[in-house]
């Protein structure tokens, strides 16, 4: 039996770590919501704050980021992260006052802007030379089983022990997931003595990647622009679409279905993105989902109170948004010089981040001068998909290595 090469154990500890600071942290954390806001007392208001106070935190922890790595080892850092959530769960047990659960939240967000894709995507550098995008599909898709099963598990152990007990719980098994995360990462092969996976057999494909001069300051001209927008119609986009189905008219089960097979579409777009792009590059790959991208974007635009188009909606905007998850990471790798790609890293998702943050009212503004409709916010994310397209192969074009655009 051929030996698993350990760069694929770093990889399932990068998604473990990543299922706790981002998974759990953000996406699961909505099912909590309705209890905090009935048994601690909190308005619609307090409750929208705490999370733009976790919002605020995170980004400010990837503005660290490069402090923060540079203090520690990868290794370190990511084990302070994990730690770091699971002392927000812990916290948002014991809280009885609105004080203590903003403590949390500011908690919870530090954590996650430390244990992002940001230290992930640099150590699957290290580790890989071949299958590296596949790599990052895989950290990246985990975050989405915290949408399948584990919402339900959570209600029910609300329902069953409380809120407190929850929380306590949950945090107990952020503890043992990042203890586990820790003992299988590694900052370098180096510190096992072997070579990244791939060495010796894509050694020269690899270094094709790579770009020669790297990102020039004309660049960033188009790409901050390109990275707020990326970050609209991903974060925020999606966020939106179960008040975008509800105005529609859906049911609340059929909205419900309707999430869940998005959610199974991310996950599969994600590591399809890598797996794909792996094989044809990441230039070309990039056509395949954008035009997946776009295709769900229009639906949700156009498609009514109609069933099917709803659920051909929600499949091919989950499928797409691997372009924007996945892909955003891989270009990093393509666009940058070796001596870059750290920063760039940071760079790109501190972008993202703020194009979130930035974009984070606008559905709702847009929909309170619409007479409640969001069509017009899923038409303003479609042509920004159609801008983050456009520049991101016009980068490709100009600056990727002339192999990977014949």
């Amino acid at each position: 039996m051929k030996k698993i090469h350990f760069a694929w154990y770093v990889c399932i500890g990068c998604a473990l770590l990543l299922f706790c600071t981002s998974g759990l942290t953000v996406n699961a954390f909505t099912i909590y919501q309705p209890y905090i806001l009935r048994q601690g007392g909190l308005t619609n208001a307090q409750s929208s704050i705490l999370i733009t106070i976790r919002s605020l935190f995170s980004f400010l922890g990837m503005l660290l980021t490069g402090w923060y790595y540079r203090k520690l080892s990868l290794r370190i850092g990511m084990l302070l992260s994990g730690l770091t959530v699971a002392l927000s769960f812990f916290v948002y047990g014991v809280a009885r006052s609105y004080s203590v659960y903003v403590l949390a939240a500011a908690i919870s967000g530090m954590g996650y802007g430390f244990g992002t894709m940001i230290p992930v995507a640099i150590m699957l550098e290290h580790w890989f030379l071949k299958e590296r995008t596949l790599a990052i599909g895989i950290c990246s898709a985990v975050t989405g089983l915290s949408t399948l099963g584990i919402p339900s598990l959570l209600t029910a152990c609300i329902e069953d022990f409380g809120l407190a007990a929850s929380f306590l719980g949950e945090g107990a098994v952020v503890v043992a997931l990042t203890l586990i995360s820790y003992l299988l990462v590694r900052d370098r092969p180096s510190d096992m003595r072997v070579q990244p996976f791939g060495y010796g057999e894509s050694v020269e494909q690899a270094e094709e990647k790579r770009h020669e001069s790297g990102l020039k300051r004309a660049d960033w001209i188009l790409i901050v622009p390109m990275l707020l927008l990326l970050g609209g119609f991903t974060s925020v986009g999606y966020s939106h679409l179960t008040v975008h189905l509800n105005a529609l008219g859906y049911q609340p089960t059929v909205t419900a279905l309707g999430i869940t097979v998005s959610g199974i579409a991310i996950m599969a777009g994600k590591t399809g993105y890598g797996f794909i792009a792996d094989r044809i590059g990441n230039y070309r790959t990039n056509w395949v989902f954008g035009i997946i991208l776009l295709a769900g974007l229009s639906l949700c635009c156009g498609m009514g109170a109609r069933v099917s188009l709803m659920f051909v909606a929600m499949c091919a905007y989950g499928l797409g948004l691997g372009l924007t998850t996945v892909g955003l990471t891989a270009w990093v790798g393509d666009w940058s010089r070796e001596d870059q790609y750290d920063d760039n890293t940071r760079r790109f998702q501190l972008g993202y981040s703020g194009g979130a943050l930035m974009f984070s009212a606008l559905p709702g503004i847009l929909a309170d001068h619409a007479g409640g409709s969001y069509i017009p916010a899923y038409f303003f994310f479609l042509l920004s998909a159609v801008a983050v397209i456009g520049i991101t192969q016009w980068i490709y074009y100009r600056h990727a290595h002339p192999k990977r655009n014949r």
